[in-house]
């Protein structure tokens, strides 16, 4: 049994209440959907399921590489660039090598589009060695040419 509000102020107390939890919604619900929203300027491979699955396999087949813990391609938006984020664990002291490898399996990877690649690793003995090595590979990056001489163009536009 509901009882009605009985004066104007518990009517207003009522509305109140409704409005709080109309907008406690609102701000709740609005950045969950904003990644996925139309203002998404990612036209590449949408979910990319199948292309990281290939990366991570490849990744995997490195031969520092224990276990590829996290890979993750974030979409970009209309205040940042597309991100691949990769987190790993190598079976010895997790040396630069291994980041420049996993950057290189990225590069060259039909991943679309990427503009920032990070690379954390953690060694064979659990201690953090490279937190987030960023690769800044959009068009206009400074490195960018180097890259391309280093490991060829990108399969991809």
């Amino acid at each position: 049994m509901t009882t009605e509000p009985t004066t104007a102020s518990d009517e207003r107390g009522a509305r109140m209440r409704r409005i709080a939890l109309a907008l406690a919604v609102t701000v709740t619900v609005a950045p969950l959907t904003a990644c996925a929203s139309a203002g998404s300027t990612d036209p590449g491979c949408g979910e990319c399921v199948e292309e990281l699955a290939r990366v991570r396999e490849e990744i995997e087949g490195l031969p520092d590489v224990s276990r590829v813990k996290t890979l993750d391609k974030h979409p970009a938006s209309p205040t940042n660039g597309a991100e691949v984020a990769v987190e790993l664990r190598t079976r010895s002291t997790g040396d630069e090598q291994v980041v420049e490898d996993v950057a290189r399996v990225v590069w060259q990877s039909d991943l679309v589009p990427v503009g920032v690649v990070t690379v954390s690793v953690v060694d064979a003995s659990g201690e953090l060695r490279h937190g987030a090595s960023p690769y800044d590979f959009r068009d206009d990056a400074p490195e960018h040419e180097a890259y391309e001489r280093r490991w060829g163009p990108r399969p991809v536009a």
